[in-house]
């Protein structure tokens, strides 16, 4: 079991003629929020950066929930609905698929049992690509998003008392964040 409190931050966007929803789960150090107040506060706070990075209506990425959970349990305990755009903007050049996805890559000073580095992953959907000709790469603006919005995990996001940085489930604190140089790919589960 995690030893480390998360929230997991789900979002809705268009695939294949409907919408799909799909998230991106985030541990942190400093333990849970302390009450109701505090997880809205960072909730608030995450989804505000995350935002940024996703097209907005009606073809790009929806924020609709934050879901927060102690350390050591998949038993919710906080909830909070959103209906938040994204903000971020395209600059005119066309969408990946819905399956397409940006990889954010987060490095620790921790190592496997067999010496090997520790990292930490998020993928993200509603991949914007760097125009017709170079559509293997994102578009520059939103990797400098992600970018943006991975070195916030790392500096942290406070919930009124404690400032939450970036860690693996154990704990392992994320000390730089490297968004991938290609569109990638990450399936959705079947529904």
């Amino acid at each position: 079991m995690a030893t480390a409190a998360s929230i997991k931050i789900v979002k809705n966007s268009v695939y294949k003629g409907g919408a799909r929803e799909w998230s991106n789960r985030y541990h942190f150090d400093g333990g849970a929020p302390a009450d109701n107040t505090k997880w809205t506060t960072l909730a608030d706070a995450v989804t505000a950066a995350e935002k940024l990075c996703f097209t907005g209506s009606p073809s790009g990425a929806q924020i609709i929930l934050a879901v927060g959970y102690d350390a050591g349990s998949e038993v919710p305990v906080f909830q909070k609905t959103y209906t938040l755009w994204g903000t971020g903007g395209d600059g005119g050049n066309p969408h990946a698929p819905g399956d397409a996805a940006l990889l954010v890559r987060y490095a620790t000073n921790s190592r496997t049992s067999k010496n090997h580095p520790l990292y930490l992953f998020n993928y993200y959907h509603n991949v914007i690509t760097n125009g017709v000709t170079s559509q293997d790469y994102p578009y520059t603006t939103q990797k400098t998003a992600f970018q943006t919005y991975a070195a916030a995990w790392i500096t942290g996001f406070s919930d009124g008392s404690v400032t939450h940085h970036r860690c693996g489930p154990n704990g392992d604190l994320a000390t730089g964040a490297l968004v991938g140089t290609y569109v990638t790919h990450r399936d959705f589960p079947n529904a």
